[in-house]
């Protein structure tokens, strides 16, 4: 009863914050709706007491309740803005918890969407890098990116450096120093559910914005924008100065014009000068009105069509002012993460929290020239906006503050978004060990180091690899679809060998197993009660496919699946014969129903052969077959721990069988085959009906 609590008080919480939000939500919807109405009306209001009290009535007191009402207009719109900031931020978190939801739910179709860009093999080999397998294969096979894949299952992750960070640890090689790093920090961020929320809304936020870290990046390493446009620089200070002068000319000039007496005569030319050239207060005023009305005309001019580039600037750098306060609480956060030894959120916080020159102090700075550059997207502050821009180039002054910002932290800011995604994906594996928290942490064996010679002779025991768990489950499945089994693959110099009917539970064993590596590498938890490995780097031949296009056959796309595997294993193997020290990283390959392309007798020759260059080359694995003559090889036979998946047939009082799956594994091989049973249950009805 306890584990059941435990196990649903992480979506429970979910549910209930939810459905608090969606109350909230409901009450500010209509507080929205009537702050339109006040502002609409205070709009309103102002243009017609205005009309009257200055074109028709000639009524100062119209135009004093005129005046009022636009001035409640724009408190109106500043309090408005407000409160939809508020809608928005209730919407982004609510949008965060359905995500939760969706993935314990497993509802695919409504979480986010996003494939990394993998390096194939052959890319690797065409560089002259070392071979190290083929991710976009084993991604392919195990069913890692996609539509219900790990990445949708795991991922928690909105921005592009947490994306990519942990596509890397999902894909990557199961590694002990460096998934028991990850995972440490993961479990460190388990029982912050809150912070966790928190966390997953500011980046969400950040996301959906054009401030993107990825823009951000771009633009901080870039050069100068006022340095490549000098006169423009210039003018827009010199323009700045130029407006504030005219403007107190201007006003003496029209006080001047209407009678202002000698006060105004003497600031016009000193004994009269002025009136005596010929420049009267009329025509002062004219050439002041027309002087300012020239600088504004340039600098609209300029800003509508050569501050293009500033615009975009804005929009990556700092987008809305939102969208910054979105970094700086992101960064914000990782101080109130407490204090630890493990190494990756030390690292975090001393570079995002670090009082003195971390990203937080430096996004606090940004924030203040977000500020400055949002007022045009105020409307409460959009006039004073316009008069600045037409006055000075007000964009071009923040711009100035901005390239100085840029060039304090050019520096720093690449170690801020690589934190901020290693911070994501540990933020993501975490929630999934607070989901699900009966499933467990890994286990690294660190077996000596050993290669099993061709002779077949094992290693001794404590030298042995070996990858054991108890009640493995395949991740991807719901909990109640999901079947678990006690599974172990190796010592070296043997491999497991899963037969059964079609159908059977094979493919998904064999999926269970490299889902799980995948999943410790990461530094995740595993879906099972007890799960050991030694370092492993993952080869797959599951999901073959032929290509009719460059006229490869479906068996020839199975030799060259094979190929790979059988090349990740050599190379493994030569690292460990020349390297110095002797790296013990494991292959485990899963094959499944290899070589069915050709007949049964070369077959079995050729998965001899094949399995027995593997061996030799101290790789382990699994492979599947529901070839009863493949399983009764006796090559096979001598090295594999042999087990089974079988079907039930029930016969109903009308005639009809029904075949079901339990989807236990068995010792031994497999009895039993259905496909000729499965004509019937496709209603094609079986050979000697034909």
């Amino acid at each position: 009863m306890n584990q059941a609590v435990t196990e649903n008080q992480a979506v429970t919480e979910y549910r209930q914050s939810l459905a608090t939000l969606e109350l909230e939500r409901r009450d500010l919807l209509l507080r929205d709706r009537r702050w339109n109405l006040i502002r609409t009306a205070f709009f309103l209001a102002a243009v017609v007491l205005l009309t009257l009290g200055y074109f028709l009535n000639k009524n100062p007191l119209l135009v004093t309740i005129g005046w009022s009402a636009a001035v409640a207009f724009l408190v109106a719109v500043t309090l408005h803005e407000k409160l939809r900031d508020r809608l928005q931020a209730l919407r982004m978190r609510r949008s965060v918890l359905r995500r939760l939801l969706a993935r314990v739910d497993r509802n695919w179709d409504r979480l986010p969407l996003w494939e990394p860009k993998l390096a194939a093999a052959g890319d690797a080999q065409q560089t002259g890098e070392a071979f190290t397998g083929d991710p976009v294969a084993v991604a392919d096979d195990l069913d890692v990116f996609g539509r219900g894949s790990l990445f949708q299952l795991v991922s928690m992750a909105s921005l592009g450096p947490g994306l990519r960070r942990l596509a890397d640890w999902l894909i990557g090689p199961a590694i002990q120093d460096t998934a028991t790093r990850r995972h440490e920090a993961s479990r460190l961020l388990v029982p912050l559910r809150d912070w966790r929320i928190d966390f997953y809304t500011h980046a969400r936020r950040t996301a959906a914005s054009t401030a993107d870290p990825d823009h951000f990046l771009n633009w901080i390493t870039s050069p100068s924008w006022l340095a490549r446009h000098r006169a423009l620089a210039i003018w827009s200070v010199v323009s700045s100065m130029l407006v504030p002068v005219l403007l107190f000319l201007l006003v003496i000039g029209l006080y001047s014009a209407a009678g202002g007496g000698a006060v105004a005569e003497s600031a016009l030319g000193e004994d009269g000068l002025a009136a005596e050239d010929g420049l009267t207060a009329d025509s002062l005023v004219r050439w002041l009105a027309g002087a300012i009305g020239a600088i504004f005309g340039i600098n609209l001019l300029i800003s509508t069509f050569m501050l293009g580039d500033v615009h975009d600037i804005f929009a990556s750098a700092l987008s809305g002012r939102g969208d910054v306060d979105g970094y700086r609480q992101m960064f914000a956060l990782t101080e109130a993460l407490p204090d630890t030894d493990g190494e990756l959120i030390r690292r975090a916080k001393a570079t995002l929290a670090d009082p003195v020159d971390g990203a937080g102090v430096a996004m606090r700075s940004l924030g203040k020239i977000a500020v400055a550059a949002s007022i045009k997207q105020s409307g409460g502050l959009f006039l004073i906006y316009l008069l600045l821009q037409m006055g000075g180039l007000w964009d071009l002054h923040v711009l100035r503050r901005l390239e100085r910002w840029q060039s304090d932290n050019a520096d720093q800011a690449a170690n801020w978004f690589a934190a901020l995604g290693e911070l994501e994906a540990a933020a993501s594996l975490a929630a999934l060990a607070d989901e699900n928290p009966d499933w467990v942490s890994p286990v690294w064996v660190e077996p000596e180091q050993v290669r099993t010679e061709p002779s077949g002779e094992t290693p001794p025991a404590a030298a042995q690899r070996l990858l054991a768990a108890k009640q493995l489950g395949h991740p991807l499945l719901p909990a109640n679809d999901r079947v678990c089994n006690d599974v172990s693959v190796g010592p070296q110099g043997t491999l497991l060998l899963v037969t059964g009917s079609n159908m059977s539970g094979k493919s998904t064993l064999l999926r269970s197993i490299g889902l799980n590596v995948l999943l410790a590498g990461a530094g995740g938890p595993v879906c099972a009660k007890a799960f050991s490995l030694p370092d492993i780097e993952l080869a797959t031949s599951i999901r073959v496919r032929d290509n009719l296009g460059e006229g490869v056959s479906f068996y020839m796309a199975e030799l060259k699946s094979l190929a790979r595997v059988v090349r990740h294993a050599e190379a493994i193997d030569r690292r460990r014969l020349s390297e110095k020290p002797r790296p013990t990283t494991t292959l485990l390959y899963l094959l499944d129903e290899i070589l069915q392309g050709t007949n049964s007798r070369e077959r079995q020759i050729a998965v001899a052969h094949v399995l027995r260059h593997l061996i030799d080359r101290g790789a382990i694995g699994a492979i599947s077959t529901h070839d009863l003559e493949l399983a009764d090889d006796p090559v096979l036979q001598s090295i594999a721990q042999t087990v089974h998946f079988r079907e039930t047939i029930t016969h109903h009082p009308d005639g009809r069988d029904e075949m079901t799956f339990d989807y236990r594994m068995r010792q031994g091989v497999s009895p039993t085959t259905n496909a000729l049973r499965l004509l019937e249950v496709v209603g094609l009805g079986t050979p000697e009906s034909v």
